[in-house]
């Protein structure tokens, strides 16, 4: 029987420090095996824009015990992830690289070291080669043709039969799926004619980095010019096409309602990507920003106004390990287990008015932070990748006899390192 210890997590994209949803499931997967005791690799394909003009070909960091990123550097690869997206392209350039075997000698090196390849979404097949006869796993975030359904002509009608039958075939190539939720998860089940493992691992966060703080909390509303009586809504996300169409119709609700707002003393944050910096009487947006876990600080409560897109949002699971209260539609807590009125506060734009009117005048700021702490400690266990990675990765480690997954939680972290 083979024992893992070494863990290659195999990604098209450099991950850390994490600037997206996406990033957030990949890393935190990431962090949850080094915390159980495992050493852990991620090898990006392309790194930033930024990473490029060294002249290094391959940059390392160090992201805590037991986990280390490498992020390829080299010009081919790099220049192909530029063009795609100034196509405006899915990463589809990254299969047809990786499944003919012509790979950086660098990620030869990690698929050597490794005793378990984890694929970072089906844009990444198994690579040929020796390396083929250690277990590969496909990590799902979502179902990527239908992402791409809900996306303009050329993605509905030449990306997402292409990425359809990638998915659909999945079980072919992997030896084994962890899936994001169950929309996935039965999706993969219904063509698993090979009878490979599935596991579900919902989307989780990094628990500890949420905290509250009221030192915090105070510096970033003055930084960003909150008085004391504002009630500060955040949303949080990437310039990804569901957040943006959100974000259009929350501005146009500003916009029509501007002096009910007021009168409630509502204003909105918007963190992330998906709009420039920008400031007005009821809304401000930071724009890109390395991190957005300082600004969390400065909220009161948190909203999801997506309605729709694929596999679960990881936002809902930082808006709770922060303590906000969430107003969220129907289909932004999904992937989750909040009950509405119970454990969240569920809106359509008809009615959105009447419950920001309502948030100072049914309870006071003490009682919503208690009613955000509550929710909280309800779904705790359910939200922490490591505890969802620890139940889920010993579930794999049955269902696949060939191997013997076992955890080293007693072994002694050492940062891993290339051969």
């Amino acid at each position: 029987m083979k024992s893992i210890h070494k863990v290659l997590i195999l990604s098209g994209l450099r991950l850390f420090p994490n600037q997206a949803g996406g990033h957030l499931r990949s890393g935190n997967v990431a962090k949850a095996l080094a915390r159980l005791g495992y050493d852990v690799c991620i090898y990006s394909l392309a790194g930033r824009k930024e990473d490029y003009g060294s002249g290094s070909q391959l940059l390392q960091q160090s992201i805590e015990p037991g986990l280390v990123e490498e992020i390829n550097l080299a010009l081919p690869l790099g220049l192909a992830q530029t063009l795609a997206r100034r196509l405006g392209l899915p990463r589809l350039w990254q299969y047809p690289i990786l499944a003919s075997g012509l790979i950086p000698a660098t990620l030869r090196d990690r698929l050597q070291w490794a005793d378990c390849i984890i694929c970072d979404l089906p844009f990444v097949p198994p690579v040929p080669g020796p390396w083929r006869k250690k277990p590969w796993v496909l990590l799902s975030h979502n179902l990527e043709y239908r992402l791409l359904e809900q996306g303009g002509f050329r993605d509905r009608h030449l990306f997402a039969p292409i990425l359809l039958e990638w998915e659909r075939t999945a079980s072919k190539r992997y030896d084994g799926i962890l899936a994001c939720a169950t929309e996935d998860y039965d999706f993969f089940q219904a063509h698993n004619r090979e009878a490979k493992p599935i596991q579900l691992v919902p989307n989780g966060i990094d628990a500890a980095l949420y905290a509250p703080d009221a030192d915090a909390r105070a510096a970033m509303r003055q930084e960003l010019g909150f008085a004391e009586q504002d009630r500060v809504i955040v949303f949080s996300g990437s310039r990804y096409a569901p957040n943006v169409e959100a974000l259009a119709q929350l501005q146009d609700f500003v916009h029509k309602h501007a002096e009910a707002l007021q009168a409630a003393a509502v204003k909105f944050l918007i963190l992330g990507s998906m709009a420039p910096a920008s400031r007005s009487a009821r809304m401000i947006a930071t724009g890109f920003v390395p991190s957005v876990l300082p600004y969390f600080q400065a909220a009161d409560f948190a909203i999801n106004p997506v309605q729709r897109g694929s596999g679960s949002n990881v936002k809902i699971f930082e808006y709770l390990a922060a303590r906000l209260p969430i107003l969220s539609t129907e289909f932004g807590v999904r992937g989750s287990q909040l009950q509405p009125e119970t454990d969240y506060l569920p809106f359509d734009w008809n009615s959105l008015m009447l419950r920001l009117s309502s948030l100072s005048q049914a309870r006071s700021p003490e009682v919503w932070r208690s009613f955000g702490e509550g929710v909280w400690q309800r779904h705790a266990a359910n939200s922490d990748m490591t505890e969802i990675v620890r139940q889920q990765w010993e579930s794999l480690e049955r269902s696949l006899p060939q191997f013997s997954l076992r955890l080293v939680s007693q072994v002694p972290h050492s940062l891993a390192s290339r051969p």
